[in-house]
C-alpha cells in the first residue's frame, strides 16, 4: 500500500512538472509576432460627434509593415513599424513607430509613448500597468478570453485573446479601449470609444452623445 501511494505521489509530481514545463514552453509570444516583411491591413471606421451637429463617419484603410530590426542603446532588438494610409490604389507612408518583445512583455510606441501591450505568459485575468514605461498615469490593462476562437468578417481565428485597456462608464461619459490579438498574426481588432453624454434632465442616462468619437479598426488582409 505504501509503495502504491509513493508511486502515485511521484506520478502526480511528474504530471505537475510536465504541465508547468508546457506552460513555460508556450508563454504566448506568437500573439505578438515580429518578423521583417510581415504586414497587416485594416479598415478603420471612425465616427465623430459634435454638439448640435450630425455625426460624421469616415472609413479609411491603413497598413502596418514590419521593417528590418536594429539594436538600441540597451541592446534590445527593436522592429520599426511602418504605417501607411491608402489613397486611391496607392499606399503612402505617414509614420514609423516601433515594437519589441522581451521574455515578460510586448511593447509598442504610440504617439511617442511606450505602451506595454501584452504581458507574458498569457492567461485569463492577467493585469498590468500599460503605462509602466511612459509618463502617463497608471492604466491597468486586463487580459480576457485567452485562446478563444473568433470569427471576424471572412476570417476565422482558432486562438485569440483580448486586452481591455480601459472601460470606464458613468452617466455622463464612456471611455473604452480594447484590442484583440490572434496567434501568429498579431492585432486583428481595436475598439476605441471616448464620448460625453448629454447631462440635462431630459436626456440624462439615455446615452445621448454630445461630443466625442468612436473608432473601430478591423483586419482585412495580412501576410509576409
Amino acid at each position: 500500500m505504501i509503495r502504491k501511494t509513493l508511486l502515485f505521489a511521484i506520478f502526480l509530481a511528474f504530471a505537475a512538472c510536465e504541465r508547468e514545463s508546457t506552460l513555460l514552453l508556450d508563454p504566448g509570444y506568437d500573439y505578438f509576432p515580429l518578423e521583417t516583411g510581415q504586414f497587416r491591413e485594416y479598415e478603420v471606421t471612425e465616427t465623430r460627434y459634435a454638439l448640435a451637429q450630425p455625426a460624421q463617419t469616415i472609413t479609411y484603410h491603413i497598413r502596418e509593415t514590419v521593417g528590418q530590426p536594429y539594436t538600441d542603446a540597451s541592446d534590445q532588438t527593436v522592429y520599426p513599424i511602418e504605417r501607411s494610409t491608402r489613397q486611391g490604389n496607392a499606399w503612402r507612408v505617414d509614420s514609423v513607430g516601433a515594437a519589441w518583445r522581451t521574455t515578460e512583455r510586448a511593447f509598442r510606441t504610440e504617439n511617442g509613448l511606450t505602451v506595454v501591450k501584452i504581458q507574458f505568459p498569457v492567461k485569463d485575468g492577467l493585469r498590468w500597468n500599460g503605462n509602466l514605461y511612459n509618463t502617463l498615469g497608471e492604466q491597468i490593462f486586463e487580459m480576457k478570453n485567452v485562446d478563444k476562437p473568433l470569427t471576424l468578417g471572412s476570417f476565422t481565428f482558432d486562438q485569440t485573446l483580448t486586452v481591455v485597456q480601459q472601460n470606464d462608464s458613468t452617466l455622463l461619459s464612456l471611455r473604452k479601449n480594447q484590442e484583440t490579438y490572434a496567434r501568429d498574426i498579431g492585432l486583428i481588432k481595436r475598439e476605441q470609444t471616448s464620448v460625453q453624454y448629454c447631462g440635462t434632465p431630459d436626456c440624462l442616462g439615455k446615452s445621448v452623445i454630445d461630443f466625442g468619437f468612436t473608432k473601430t479598426t478591423v483586419l482585412k488582409n495580412y501576410g509576409r
